[in-house]
């Protein structure tokens, strides 16, 4: 970033309900927010419907005169997964080497499918907490899709959360609790040493918008969250710097330090960010405005699923690679002219092979008829029906209130299965996740996920893996 001349950077904030847009203005390297504005999706979010969203987000720009082509793009935490994970003294090569072997194993997920990166350092100790984060693959290159439709280029993907944090570590608050509050969820973090600790998704349920309606409502979830979180004496003080995208007047603020206070001070998190980008003109843009801000710092954001630290290096290797394929293409072209001097030779032996197939065809398909029938009869005589005592183990772990129900099940021959279903009613997850646990038969039981189902629906979804070792 020159720290001399004007530049102009676009923050856009994307979650479930829309864009938020601001527009830096960076002057002899002193941020200034030109415009902000909001643009709410006219229809769902989904891959058939990203590049006719990102037209009407490209006359949205114009209509609103945003100049800048240049865009970082922070998404909602409800589209990641992080979890804090401890690692030892090393350099940021081999950190990003020894991340890349966890992060599969962190999340039970298909490291193919999903993008990695970090925050934080391993240089301090012998024991380092880093804060792993992972979207999925696919959802990216639809926020890259979708942006490059409203005519903008991407440089960095990150987490709006995050780099909420990073302004509040800019501000001189590195360690306590910061809030993201929008009309349908909140977002909560931790963080120490200006290192995010833990990122979670609140949903809040639809509400008429106002601070009444909200206010204990966040009182009740800030001291779960934070006596979930805690890492010290819960009953000491500490400080929550809340940041309201809702357009909220300022006595909610003062309102949640009230009823919080004196364990938990709450200070306006707004008036901070505007002393390094000006007041937004609009509340709902605070998020905007500190994405766009990860632009101007030396380190960048946080995380960038854009230019990942876990993977990167793999591009650094790709002269390499390019080398040895033409070393291989060589091998190659001298093997070739090897097998096509043998190659009229071997003609006439393949013609005798043919000829002799053609003749055993016959008996090749009586033998596997008899195979099929044998194998066929053997899984009716099996006097071990893995499958079957895998179900009756699983039915038997669900209780009888209807509230909570499997739509599949994968198991393979190994014994390894996942578990998918819903419930509108949490505690009955628990309940059956229990029951799988204390069940001897299974084993490796593990918790992928329990998320909303749906936009609108008051169901959860929930998916488990577990293995199946049989009846002890």
């Amino acid at each position: 970033m020159a720290m001399f001349g004007t530049r102009t950077i676009l923050g856009l904030a994307i979650d479930e309900l829309g864009v938020v847009a601001t527009e830096l203005e960076i002057r002899s390297g002193r941020p200034q927010v030109r415009r902000a504005g909001v643009f709410p999706w006219e229809q769902e979010f989904r891959p058939e419907n990203i590049r006719a969203l990102g037209e009407q987000f490209r006359r949205f720009l114009r209509d609103q005169r945003f100049s800048s082509k240049q865009a970082v793009v922070g998404i909602a935490a409800k589209w990641v997964l992080a979890k804090e994970i401890v690692v030892p003294r090393a350099s940021a090569d081999a950190l990003a080497g020894i991340l890349s072997i966890q992060a599969e194993r962190a999340f039970s997920l298909n490291a193919d499918e999903m993008v990695f990166d970090y925050c934080g350092r391993a240089g301090v100790s012998d024991q380092n907490q880093v804060l792993l984060v992972a979207a999925r693959r696919q959802f990216v290159e639809q926020i890259e899709e979708f942006v490059r439709a409203g005519g903008l280029q991407a440089h960095s993907i990150t987490v709006s959360a995050l780099a909420l944090g990073t302004a509040l570590s800019e501000a001189g608050q590195e360690h306590g609790y910061g809030l993201y509050t929008r009309p349908t969820y909140c977002e909560f973090w931790n963080q120490s040493n200006g290192r995010p600790q833990s990122i979670q998704y609140v949903p809040l349920g639809s509400k008429d918008g106002t601070s009444n309606d909200y206010t204990p409502l966040l009182v009740s979830s800030i001291r779960r969250l934070i006596l979930l979180s805690s890492r010290q004496d819960p009953s000491r003080p500490c400080q929550l710097t809340a940041y309201d995208a809702c357009g909220f007047p300022e006595e909610i603020v003062g309102s949640l330090h009230e009823r919080l206070s004196p364990e938990i001070a709450v200070v306006n998190g707004v008036t901070q960010l505007s002393s390094q980008s000006g007041q937004p003109q609009e509340a709902r843009s605070v998020a905007a405005a500190a994405v766009a801000l990860t632009a101007v710092k030396a380190g960048g954001p946080a995380v960038d699923f854009l230019n990942p630290k876990i993977g990167a290096k793999k591009a650094s290797h790709r002269q390499r690679v390019v080398v040895w394929t033409a070393i291989l293409g060589v091998a190659f072209l001298v093997a070739l002219g090897a097998v096509l001097a043998d190659w009229r030779r071997d003609r006439l032996d393949v013609a005798a092979y043919t000829q002799q197939l053609e003749q055993m065809s016959d008996d090749i398909t009586a033998a596997r008829e008899i195979v099929d029938r044998v194998s066929y009869a053997g899984s009716w005589t099996s006097r071990q029906p893995q499958f079957l005592e895998c179900l009756r183990a699983l039915t038997e772990a669900f209780p009888q209130e209807p509230r909570i129900w499997a739509t599949s099940l994968a198991l393979n021959k190994n014994g390894k299965g996942a578990l998918v279903g819903k419930t509108n009613r949490e505690e009955s997850f628990y309940e059956v996740l229990d029951n799988i646990k204390q069940n001897k038969a299974f084993s490796e039981v593990k918790m992928v996920h329990i998320r909303d189902a749906g936009r609108d629906s008051q169901e959860k979804e929930f998916a488990v893996n577990f293995k199946f070792e049989g009846a002890k």
